[in-house]
């Protein structure tokens, strides 16, 4: 007997609550469609990457563990781009007096954020300041951590 008096709450219960759900609902007057999470959502479009490809120059100015705050001029060569990946190489002058280059790779975001890693060592990460300007940060860790801001115009040769 106390089980099927459990099970008969249980159903008034259930019903009730299907009731109320369907009250609810008509009262709102809104129907929210279901949405199949395995339909894609329609492709966003993004505006065309920048061409880069050319000789990038300006200032370096950060500071070093092995030197502390520095300036120098720095030369940015991007020598091929496909899409939004990019390749080159940057000149720079150590805090030493040496003139230095280094092979870089990045990529450009949609929206027009860029990434470099060098090969040796470094990340560098940007922003377009202007059509021909670009503000660059550059971080590393390590024995000789460093920061600098690069701000980069580009030459019109």
């Amino acid at each position: 007997m106390k089980r099927s008096s459990f099970s008969l709450i249980v159903a008034v219960v259930l019903g009730l609550f299907l009731l109320t759900a369907g009250c609810l609902q008509a009262q709102s007057g809104t129907i929210t469609p279901v949405t199949d999470a395995a339909t894609p959502s329609p492709e966003v479009t993004s505006p065309s990457t920048p061409d880069i490809v050319g000789v990038w120059t300006g200032t370096t100015t950060g500071y070093t563990t092995a030197a502390g705050f520095r300036e120098s001029n720095t030369s940015y060569t991007i020598t091929a781009q496909k899409g939004p990946a990019f390749t080159g190489s940057k000149v720079y002058t150590r805090w030493d007096g040496l003139e230095y280059s280094e092979n870089l790779s990045g990529v450009i975001s949609s929206a027009g954020e860029i990434s470099i890693v060098e090969h040796d060592d470094g990340y560098t990460f940007g922003t377009f300041i202007g059509p021909d300007e670009i503000e660059l940060r550059h971080l590393q860790d390590g024995d000789n951590a460093m920061a600098f801001i690069v701000r980069l115009s580009r030459d019109k040769n």
